[in-house]
């Protein structure tokens, strides 16, 4: 729960004035719930103001002397508490409403700020003509409310994103009122800063800023077909190995760059491509190259839920047989295989900034990385309509690139991405402990066939089987429980019409 405390009941507790008691059971109460506390902008400076001027004031009155180490104690108090606070963003235009009605305008400005990040949040104010407002309770009644109760979540959604920018709020809004006022939205600084800070974080030589996952893939495919065979687009004769359960756009970029997807199946255990069977296929296929028009050209494996693929095995057979690798890590931003970044084992590596992603913008963006010079030109040409000069343009290009408005917001989450996938990891191991046994459930990892030191998983999704048929009753009960769920595939791609055609 979001709360909102007036701050004479702030400086009831911090000061233990008259009111002393109630506000410190307030206050207890909301540390022991978890619940996070906010304070408006506009009255940061008006609660430094009061509690040093209400402490002189108590001083005084006790014919104590205001010197300067009980300033240092109230400056104390103060910086304290305000390291266990949020604050929250006033827009201009709430404050020109509040002038417009001619009332309280610091009430009007604070709860109308408040409610617009916190809508479900709660003020507690014992001033009569703040409770003016729905969801503003006095001290008692907020304590009567929570008093055996304590903190239940009413449901369990898939995702909240509201929690997640709340939680940062300090830092997107800041970075997103910058960059609105550099007015800099086309491949502005932030993109590159990004990227260099990507690529020093995959340990990669470059990484460029794209429009979505789906285009770092097309772009990628794009330009190894530039590369390799000198052409735009690779012919349909062309296959790219990659798996049949991952969602639309990998099979659909390997389409959209002019080849054919090869679809290799999965090891069940893992849900990832089994480089077993992309050995066996090539094995038994490789005395056909010579007598057959179509070949394998590459490999598109995708790290599904934010579990690495083998890449060890992965890359040798790559070699054997000359084919690129572009990962796919749409899903496992910040996973790892045998202490690699995922996206800096293959030729390149293809990730989505989509809104649910491990890190994720306030729209689509991704991103490409790369060790290969050439191939990171070729991307930054094709991304900006095909050439180095727009007006005389080299290749079949797009305009794909990333706005400088997500990549702001990309850098302010991007800081909080390890903390993020430890906290992913750490509520993992919980589920694992406690479902752990139960019949006809079939965890994540738990049989993995390589070693847990091989690959560092960042769940993107907590992904369990479930056996028996059971699978929809099972989804009905947590329904039912308000906890959401979701079936991650359906319907796995070799099945799809598009790639029937």
């Amino acid at each position: 729960m979001d709360v909102l405390l007036d701050i004479n009941i702030l400086i009831d507790f911090l000061l233990k004035r008259e009111g002393y008691k109630t506000a410190k059971r307030v206050y207890s109460s909301i540390s022991q719930s978890n619940f996070r506390m906010w304070m408006a902008a506009s009255t940061v400076d008006n609660f430094y103001y009061v509690i040093h001027s209400e402490a002189k004031r108590l001083r005084e009155l006790n014919g104590e002397e205001w010197t300067d180490r009980a300033k240092k104690e109230v400056e104390d108090l103060f910086y304290n508490f305000m390291g266990k606070v949020s604050i929250y963003t006033v827009e201009p235009k709430s404050i020109r409403k509040a002038l417009s009605k001619k009332g309280d305008i610091e009430d009007e400005i604070i709860y109308t700020n408040f409610k617009r990040i916190a809508p479900k949040g709660v003020v507690i104010s014992s001033d009569k003509g703040f409770r003016k407002y729905p969801d503003v309770i006095s001290p008692a009644e907020f304590l009567e409310k929570h008093k055996n109760t304590g903190y239940h979540l009413s449901s369990i959604p898939l995702l909240d994103l509201q929690k997640e920018y709340k939680y940062m709020l300090e830092d997107i809004d800041h970075a997103i009122l910058n960059t609105v006022a550099e007015a800099r939205y086309i491949l502005g600084p932030q993109v590159k800063e990004l990227e260099d800070k990507i690529a020093e974080y995959l340990n990669v030589k470059h990484c460029i800023g794209i429009c979505s996952g789906t285009d770092a893939l097309v772009l990628s495919l794009r330009a190894l077909a530039i590369k390799i065979k000198g052409e735009e687009y690779w012919d349909r004769d062309d296959l790219i190995i990659t798996t049949p359960f991952t969602f639309t756009a990998t099979g659909d970029a390997i389409l959209r760059s002019g080849a054919t997807p090869l679809f290799v199946d999965i090891d069940p255990n893992t849900y990832n491509i089994d480089p077993a069977r992309i050995k066996e296929y090539l094995t038994q296929n490789s005395q056909l190259r010579t007598h057959n028009s179509t070949h394998v050209v590459g490999v598109v494996p995708v790290h599904l839920y934010g579990l690495s693929c083998n890449m060890d095995e992965i890359i040798e057979i790559a070699r054997e047989y000359n084919l690129f690798v572009v990962e796919d890590v749409a899903q496992a931003f910040g996973g790892m295989w045998k202490g690699k970044k995922l996206g800096s084992m293959g030729t390149a590596g293809a990730f989505s900034f989509f809104p649910a992603k491990n890190l994720g913008g306030f729209g689509d963006g991704g991103m490409v990385s790369t060790d290969d010079d050439e191939l990171a030109e070729l991307i930054r040409m094709l991304l900006k309509h095909g050439g180095k000069d727009k007006y005389n343009v080299d290749h079949i290009g797009y305009n794909a690139r990333l706005d400088t408005l997500q990549a702001a917001i990309l850098l302010a989450k991007f800081k909080y991405i390890d903390e993020f996938n430890e906290r992913r990891r750490k509520i993992a191991g919980i589920y694992n402990k406690e479902l752990l046994g139960l019949d006809g459930l079939v965890l994540p990892i738990t049989h993995h066939p390589s070693p847990i030191t091989d690959f560092y998983h960042v769940y993107h999704q907590y992904t369990i089987r479930v056996l028996h048929t059971k699978r929809d009753e099972l989804k009905e009960v947590l329904q039912r429980k308000s906890i959401s769920s979701a079936i991650y595939y359906p319907l796995p791609l070799h099945k799809m019409k598009v790639f029937h055609k």
